[in-house]
C-alpha cells in the first residue's frame, strides 16, 4: 500500500535507513519456534517436564484462567475430554504423549501471557511466561508434529495460536509454521468434510475435525494476508462446513449422533467462531482478487462487495456492529468479539477496494475511506477501555498481533485515501465525501496510539512515519489553500481561480472514472500545482 503513496516513499524509506529497520531483530533469532527447525539441540521429553513444568496448584490455576477465557479457548478444545485427559496427564507425566504436553504448555504460554499478565498477583506466573512457549517447542520436536498422528495437528496449531495472540508482529517462523499445518492438516483429511468422505470417523472426532479446520482456516488467511502471501486454504480445495452450534456438555466420544444445532440467535461459546468462519470464506475471495496477477472479470469486484455486505447482514445479533457506548451492558468478551467481527468487515472492504483508489475509481475511494475510517474509529474508542479499570481490562489478549495489524492497515488506507482524495481535487459524490480536516484529527489521534506501541513493533514504526508525513503533507496543503484563497479575494480574482478548476470538464471528469488517471494530461494538476507551488515530481505514480 506504501507503493501507492508516492511523494511519502521517500520519508518512509530514510528512516527506515536511519533506524535499521530492514535488519533482522535479535528478538526473531530468540524466537522458541526457531527450536522446530532444527536450530537448537532438542530435549528429551522428560528433561522438558522437570525444567519447566510447575507444581499442579500452578498449573491449576493457569489452565482454569484459560478455559474462563471463552474468546480465547480453542474450539477444538473440548472441555470434557480435555478434563479426562488432564486427569490422566497427572497419574503418569512421563507417559503422556509430548504433544499432548505441547498442548498443556501452550495453554499455560497463553494463560500467563495474556489473561493474567496485567495482574498484582501474577508476577510469578509473568516470569515463567516465556519458558512456557519454549517447552511446547520441545514437546512438538520430541513428538514428531510434523508426522500424521493424534494431536500433531492440535498441538502445532494451539502453538501458532499463542504466537498470533501473544505477538505483536508476525515473523517468517510463524509463516513457515502454518505451511507445515496446511500439509499436515491435509495429509489427516481435515479438509474434506467427515460426515461425506470419512465415514470410518465419529461424530465426535468428525465436530472437533471441524472446528480444528475452522480455526486454522481463519488463522491461516489472516496471517499469510499480514505477510503479503497468499493462503494456504483456497477455497475449491475444501468442503469441510462450518463448526456446529453446540454446547460441549451436549456431546461427547461416546455420541452416537450430534443433536441438532442450537439456533444461531442463541449465544454460545462456539458462535464466534461460527461468524467468522462465514466472514473469512468471503476474505478468501477478496485475497484471490485482490493478489491475481492479471485483471479479473467484469462485475467480479461488484459481486464480492455485495457478498461481503450480505454475510454480514446475515450474521447473529450479537455480532452486529454496535457503538461502544452502547456496549455497557455486555460482557467484556462479548464486546471485543463482536469488535473482530467488524474489523474483519471492514478490512475485507478496504482490501478489496484500496487497489481501485489509484485506478481513478470514485466509488472504492468512498467504500475504503469509509471502512478505514470506521476500522480506524473503533479501535481508538475501544483503545482506552484496555486501561486499568476500563470496560475491556480484561481482554488485553485482543490488542495482539492480528487486531493490531488490522488497525495499522485501517490507518494505511486512511493515509491513502485523504492523500489522494487532496492532491486529485474533487468533490466526490452528493452526500458522501472525504473529509480531510476530520481524517487528520482522526490520524493524530491514531499517532498517539502508534508511539505508545513503538519500541516493540517496526511494523508500527513505519505506520507510524507514514501519519506523521500525511499529516505534514495535508496540513502545509491546507494552509498553502487558505493562503492563496485570501490572496485571491484581496487581488478580486475568485473567479479566475474558479475558472482554473473548471476548466477542461471533460478532462476533469476522468480523474475519478473508470479509466486510470492520466496526470500529465490534466488540467487540474496543473491548477494544483501553480496553486500549491508543489513540484511535479510529487505527483508521480499516486
Amino acid at each position: 500500500m506504501l507503493e501507492d503513496i508516492q511523494e511519502l516513499r521517500t520519508v518512509i524509506r530514510d528512516d527506515d535507513e536511519i533506524d535499521g529497520l530492514g535488519m533482522e531483530h535479535d528478538s526473531e533469532k530468540d524466537d522458541p519456534s526457531r527450536i522446530l527447525f532444527g536450530a537448537s539441540s532438542p530435549l528429551s521429553y522428560q528433561r522438558v517436564l522437570s525444567q519447566f513444568l510447575p507444581p499442579r496448584h500452578q498449573v491449576d490455576r493457569l489452565v482454569g484462567a484459560y478455559f474462563r477465557m471463552k474468546a480465547v479457548a480453542a474450539p477444538f478444545l473440548h472441555t470434557g475430554q480435555f478434563r479426562r485427559l488432564y486427569q490422566l496427564f497427572w497419574d503418569h507425566p512421563s507417559a503422556a504423549s509430548p504433544l499432548w504436553t505441547s498442548i498443556l504448555f501452550s495453554i499455560l504460554y497463553i494463560a500467563s501471557n495474556t489473561i493474567l499478565k496485567h495482574s498484582p498477583s501474577s508476577a510469578h506466573e509473568d516470569r515463567l511466561s516465556s519458558r512456557f512457549d519454549t517447552a511446547a517447542a520441545y514437546c512438538l520436536v520430541d513428538g514428531e508434529y510434523y508426522r500424521p498422528q493424534r494431536f500433531a495437528v492440535e498441538a502445532t496449531l494451539l502453538y501458532a495460536q499463542a504466537k498470533c495472540i501473544t505477538s505483536v508482529d508476525i515473523d517468517s517462523n510463524t509463516a513457515i509454521l502454518f505451511g507445515t499445518l496446511a500439509r499436515l492438516t491435509m495429509s489427516m483429511g481435515y479438509h474434506r468434510e467427515a460426515d461425506q468422505h470419512q465415514q470410518q470417523i465419529s461424530p465426535f472426532e468428525g465436530e472437533m475435525r471441524r472446528r480444528t479446520w475452522s480455526l486454522f482456516m481463519q488463522l491461516d488467511m489472516l496471517v499469510s494476508f499480514q505477510l503479503g502471501l497468499p493462503s494456504n486454504t483456497q477455497y475449491p480445495t475444501w468442503d469441510t462446513r462450518p463448526p456446529t452450534n453446540l454446547l460441549d456438555s451436549e456431546f461427547d466420544e461416546d455420541t452416537a449422533e450430534l443433536p441438532s444445532a442450537r439456533p444461531t440467535n442463541e449465544p454460545t461459546e462456539l458462535l464466534f467462531y461460527i461468524a467468522k468462519h462465514r466472514l473469512m470464506s468471503v476474505f478468501e475471495k477478496v485475497i484471490r482478487h485482490t493478489l491475481a496477477v492479471s485483471d479479473r472479470p467484469s462485475g467480479e469486484l461488484e459481486a464480492i462487495d455485495q457478498e461481503i455486505r450480505d454475510t454480514v447482514v446475515g450474521l447473529p445479533a450479537a455480532f452486529q456492529p454496535r457503538p461502544m457506548m452502547d456496549s455497557v451492558v455486555d460482557s467484556p468478551s462479548l464486546m471485543v468479539t463482536r469488535l473482530c467481527v467488524s474489523f474483519i468487515y471492514q478490512k475485507c472492504l478496504c482490501v478489496l477496494h484500496r487497489k481501485y483508489i489509484t485506478r481513478g475509481r470514485q466509488i472504492s475511494l468512498l467504500v475504503c475511506y469509509s471502512s478505514a475510517t470506521d476500522l480506524v474509529g473503533q479501535f481508538l474508542d475501544m483503545y482506552k477501555e484496555f486501561e486499568p479499570g476500563g470496560q475491556l481490562e480484561t481482554e488485553r489478549w485482543f490488542l495482539g498481533s492480528i487486531t493490531w495489524h488490522d488497525f495499522l492497515l485501517g490507518c494505511m488506507a486512511l493515509c491513502l485515501a485523504v492523500c489522494y482524495s487532496a492532491h486529485t481535487g474533487v468533490e466526490p459524490a452528493d452526500t458522501t465525501f472525504v473529509d480531510i480536516v476530520g481524517s487528520l484529527e482522526l490520524l493524530q489521534k491514531a499517532k498517539v496510539a502508534c508511539e505508545m506501541r513503538c519500541p516493540t513493533s517496526k511494523d508500527t514504526k513505519k505506520v507510524r512515519r507514514l501519519i506523521e508525513a500525511t499529516i505534514m503533507k495535508l496540513s502545509s496543503q491546507r494552509k498553502e489553500n487558505i493562503y492563496m484563497d485570501q490572496s485571491s479575494i484581496r487581488n478580486g480574482t475568485p473567479e479566475a481561480c474558479r475558472d482554473a478548476t473548471t476548466s477542461a470538464p471533460d478532462k476533469n471528469d476522468q480523474v475519478l472514472g473508470e479509466r486510470g488517471v492520466d496526470l500529465t494530461d490534466n488540467t487540474g494538476w496543473a491548477y494544483l500545482e501553480q496553486l500549491l507551488d508543489l513540484p511535479n515530481e510529487d505527483f508521480i505514480d499516486i
